[in-house]
């Protein structure tokens, strides 16, 4: 009976050749890459800015209809329901003249 042909030997085979077992190729330090040096970076503190910064999140509940009615004015203007809350805030403080 023939002797089947185990896809591990054949890649042992290739890579390490039949006399080199894969301990020793792990071992031998002339295979291994050798590690660059570290490079020394100056000491640079570059604060980045949150685009929320100077905003406060807030949650409220809304209209099941009303807020269809929203979704729809989103869709047709193309902005985010973000910039319609603000809007609505920024004509509501007009209103009542604390803007």
């Amino acid at each position: 009976m023939a002797k089947k042909s185990d896809p591990f030997d054949k890649f042992r085979e290739a890579t390490l050749g039949s006399s080199a077992t894969l301990s020793g190729a792990i071992g031998n330090a002339s295979l291994r890459a050798a590690k660059p040096a570290p490079v020394e970076v100056p000491d640079q503190t570059v604060t980045k800015v949150s685009k929320n910064a100077n905003r406060k999140l807030v949650s409220f509940h809304i209209d099941n209809a009303v807020f269809l009615k929203l979704g729809q004015l989103k869709f047709e203007t193309g902005t985010k329901y973000d910039e319609l809350y603000n809007e609505a805030i920024v004509d509501l403080l007009k209103k009542y003249h604390k803007l």
